[in-house]
């Protein structure tokens, strides 16, 4: 994956960097972001900033950041599927994603996943596990060309093929 720096209008996707915490920290201690995503909200800072700081250990996060003032309104992460052996398969990529309630429902997320698609060449699948309450987020990953896969425990799985 190349260095993304991604202008679409009145927001931007790039890089997450060490001056995003609160912003971050505002997301993930929410808890309506966190019962869509499927994640417990994070009230302790120490915790939060534990968190913050592996965001780019592991896997590759991207801020979805609003052009006019940098404030950070949703992530989205990609991390490679588990395999057999218990090692990373780069193929095959998780994908996760949420976004500050203020900023939903204007099309921002869809717009930012076309992107991070469109610019991801070193894998062959992507999928993401969704709550099956969670409708605004099917939708999303339906527009975008993700088929329902598998369904358990009360969530969804998707894929999508890239060529």
């Amino acid at each position: 994956m190349k260095n993304i720096n991604i202008n679409l209008g009145a927001i931007k996707i790039d890089k997450l960097n060490h001056n995003d915490f609160k912003d971050y920290w505002e997301m993930i201690s929410n808890d309506d972001v966190a019962k869509k995503t499927g994640f417990e909200p994070v009230k302790d800072e120490i915790k939060a900033r534990m968190l913050f700081q592996s965001e780019n250990e592991d896997h590759i996060t991207f801020a979805i950041r609003l052009i006019d003032s940098g404030k950070v309104i949703g992530l989205i992460n990609l991390f490679p599927e588990i395999g057999e052996n218990f090692e990373p398969v780069y193929s095959n990529l998780e994908l996760g994603y949420f976004m500050n309630n203020d900023y939903q429902k204007r099309g921002y997320m869809t717009k930012a996943l076309l992107a991070i698609i469109n610019n991801f060449d070193e894998s062959s699948l992507i999928e993401a596990t969704v709550d099956q309450n969670n409708k605004p987020s099917m939708k999303v990953l339906n527009k975008l060309g993700f088929h329902s896969i598998d369904k358990y425990d009360g969530y969804k799985t998707f894929e999508l093929k890239l060529s």
